[in-house]
């Protein structure tokens, strides 16, 4: 992702218009989710023919079992996995840190520390575990894979190429359910219901965000602010999933505090990102600033004005 994204990704999330990268395996999509898959695509075709085939694939995946499988018998743990999940944050981290001479010497120690992603090796991981022992063989792995090839290779053709990434041009960001999320997030932003979002209701909504989370109220936001909001989001889904299946007021009232958390949640997962001068606090001025930024490149028609389908789809640069 690059820098300008990662501070624009602040304002994303506190202003609910989350964006999040996708894994290698799973790049897909036209503008910059084309140029992942086609990135992908190089580094995966060995044999320099422009495809991947489904041996190279697996051939891939081989190589990263090996690296998650830090003992060496053959199984790869959830603490091996959360162990190369947490080595992958920690070289993330220290790009983002890194001051502008070192940036590159981190960047190639980021990749070089990889692979960092493995199929089954996250939230799929009991369907990956066929034979339940809590522990994903390279045999599991592999089957992971294959099912991941084929729902990747679109146009059925038995081999990934850049024609496998078309197909996402058009569709709605955030899985199932993106265009109604969409209209959600519009319908929040949009104050004077007119059907879009200004500049001014941006920025407003930046304020509000802002002062949300200054708690003390002195114009600066800090890192403690933001684990307490951070708190306050896993209180509020602790509560909500211990009435959900109650009826009633109580579930109704549950729902309502955990979606109002939920900002907080993702804004706080931003805040560093959108700490412009990087001094530890974020001002009203950084927040407004990044939300000026953010309004620019939602704006993709330059009219004033961020619509349903600037603010959901994917489009082609």
């Amino acid at each position: 992702m690059a820098k300008k994204e990662l501070l624009l990704g602040a304002v994303a999330a506190a202003l609910v218009f989350s964006g999040a990268a996708a894994p290698a395996f799973a790049a897909k999509g036209e503008g910059k989710h084309h140029h992942r898959h086609a990135a992908m695509i190089e580094r995966l075709d060995a044999d320099k023919d422009g495809k991947v085939s489904l041996t190279e694939f697996k051939a891939n995946v081989s190589t990263a079992f090996k690296a998650f499988d830090a003992d060496g018998n053959g199984q790869v743990t959830k603490d091996e996995i959360k162990a190369r999940h947490e080595a992958f944050k920690d070289a993330r981290k220290a790009v983002r840190e890194a001051g502008k001479a070192d940036k590159d010497k981190a960047r190639e120690t980021l990749r070089a520390g990889g692979p960092y992603m493995l199929p089954g090796a996250g939230r799929m991981f009991e369907q990956a575990d066929s034979d339940k022992n809590g522990t994903l063989s390279e045999a599991e792995v592999l089957a992971a894979a294959e099912k991941i090839f084929e729902r990747r290779d679109s146009n059925k053709d038995g081999v990934l190429d850049t024609a496998d990434a078309r197909p996402g041009k058009g569709k709605w960001h955030h899985g199932k359910g993106g265009e109604k999320r969409a209209e959600r997030m519009l319908n929040r932003l949009d104050t004077n219901k007119d059907g879009k979002i200004s500049q001014d209701e941006m920025l407003a909504s930046a304020t509000r965000m802002f002062e949300r989370f200054d708690a003390d109220k002195n114009g600066e936001v800090t890192k403690a602010e933001v684990d307490a909001r951070r708190e306050a989001f896993r209180d509020a889904r602790k509560a909500f999933r211990e009435v959900k299946a109650s009826e009633g007021e109580a579930r109704d009232a549950a729902r309502a505090a955990l979606r109002d958390a939920h900002m907080d949640r993702m804004g706080a997962r931003m805040f560093e990102r959108a700490d412009a001068d990087k001094n530890g606090t974020l001002t009203k001025a950084e927040m407004q600033a990044a939300a000026t930024a953010m309004f620019k490149q939602r704006d993709r028609n330059g009219d004033g004005f961020i619509t349903l389908d600037e603010m959901g789809r994917r489009h082609k640069k």
